[in-house]
């Protein structure tokens, strides 16, 4: 059983890099036994250490006390691609060495823009205990490479209301935390007549409600902590209501939550079911975001929308990822518009398309995850979460072959 609290004893001497709680998941016994030693040596209190495999990273969400985590990866063919899917799994707030042979400048720089560390390998004793050293006080200071590690911020927005995004924003939420083990926050931007209780499948579901005196202190981690709301493992809910705040009032306040809680989950997904009403909102909207997700649906208006909305977007933030999906809410004889049409207009595909299904309302009233199910629905959600990730999308055979996803370059 994993347990850091009583591996890691609190009793050490009063030193900044034998206090600091450390955790190594190593591939070769070479490795571990080499850095066991070290720590030995110089008297640090030792890591716990297991195996590198996807499960055993699941373990560091029950053990906050571990600060530092070293990861062997020689045996891996692209440190830096491993490093980036290791980026999902391990927690923002931990420092993380990263140990391999790829003697490469661009691998150093690539692991530095995540936030890794990177310790050269073969290493001697004095060599991982200096670096180790380093890290756990740069740690507890605030500072180094570790500091670029926050999560990544995705927004979703509608091009108008009643497009779909709450659906998909949840969807993917839940796939992020249930799928690919990353602790995810979802923030809900709809302040009065939310329905993300119903997408979610939660039973007696109430927002927090928040008054102005809590502004009078300030907000700090633990307000932020206390309107939180877990729902499933790795995944938590931030939505709040008011009767004493206006609109932009909420979303300043729910923007300062969030700013808390960055560096405690690996991703924040946005949920706006529809465009920010005026140009300072969009602004606060997408301020510090990585990527924005534009949905839309199968009709001449949305399309129309989503014309004016790309443009100001491409002629004011020009570096802003921006994905579009198509969410099909209406069967294919209902719809005013087809795939054709959108590559037509924007002179390529949508990003994502999600087919029609009406057994969808059915399984969201059963609390089901759409991608558990055998809705048409779960492959275009699949390949979405993957663009989120950086995974490739596969192509696939039958009717699926139309919803390939082309990720804009």
């Amino acid at each position: 059983m994993f347990d850091l609290v009583d591996k890691l004893s609190s009793s050490g001497p009063k030193n900044v890099a034998k206090q600091s709680r450390c955790a190594l998941f190593y591939q070769s016994q070479l490795c571990s036994a080499l850095v066991q030693k070290a720590f030995r040596f110089e008297g640090f209190e030792e890591p716990q250490a297991l195996i590198n495999q996807p499960q055993n990273f699941d373990k560091l969400e029950q053990n906050p006390e571990v600060e530092v985590v070293l990861v062997e990866l020689n045996q891996s063919s692209d440190v830096v691609e491993d490093a980036k899917q290791l980026s999902r799994s391990l927690p923002p707030h931990v420092s993380v060495i990263i140990i391999g042979s790829e003697d490469a400048i661009s691998t150093i720089r690539a692991l530095k823009e995540l936030g890794f560390y990177y310790l050269f390998w073969p290493a001697n004793e004095a060599e991982i205990a200096d670096f180790y050293r380093n890290v756990a006080n740069n740690h507890v200071d605030k500072r180094g490479v570790g500091q670029n590690r926050k999560a990544k911020q995705i927004a979703f927005m509608g091009v108008k209301g009643g497009v779909g995004t709450s659906l998909v924003a949840c969807e993917v939420s839940r796939s992020l935390a249930k799928y690919h083990h990353a602790s995810t926050l979802l923030v809900d931007h709809t302040y009065t007549g939310s329905n993300i209780d119903v997408m979610m499948g939660l039973k007696k579901f109430n927002k927090r409600s928040v008054q102005k005196g809590t502004l009078a202190t300030g907000i700090d981690s633990d307000i932020a902590l206390s309107l939180v709301q877990n729902i499933e493992k790795h995944l938590s809910i931030l939505a709040v209501e008011s009767d004493e705040f206006s609109r932009e009032e909420l979303h300043q306040y729910t923007q300062a939550l969030k700013q808390q809680m960055v560096q405690s989950n690996t991703f924040v997904v946005e949920d706006y079911s529809h465009t920010a009403t005026t140009n300072a909102e969009f602004e606060k909207a997408i301020d510090g975001v990585d990527v924005l997700v534009l949905v839309f649906d199968a009709t001449v208006s949305s399309l129309r929308e989503l014309n004016r909305i790309s443009s100001e977007i491409e002629l004011r933030y020009p570096e802003l990822t921006v994905l579009m999906v198509m969410n099909r809410s209406r069967p294919d004889n209902a719809a005013s518009i087809n795939e054709a049409d959108v590559e037509k207009y924007f002179g390529r595909k949508a990003d994502a398309q999600l087919v029609f299904d009406f057994k969808a309302n059915h399984y969201l009233l059963q609390g089901d995850l759409i991608s558990d199910t055998r809705s048409e629905m779960k492959q275009g959600l699949q390949n979405l979460v993957a663009l989120l990730v950086g995974e490739k999308v596969a192509p696939s055979k039958g009717f699926s072959l139309r919803n390939l996803l082309k990720r804009n370059g």
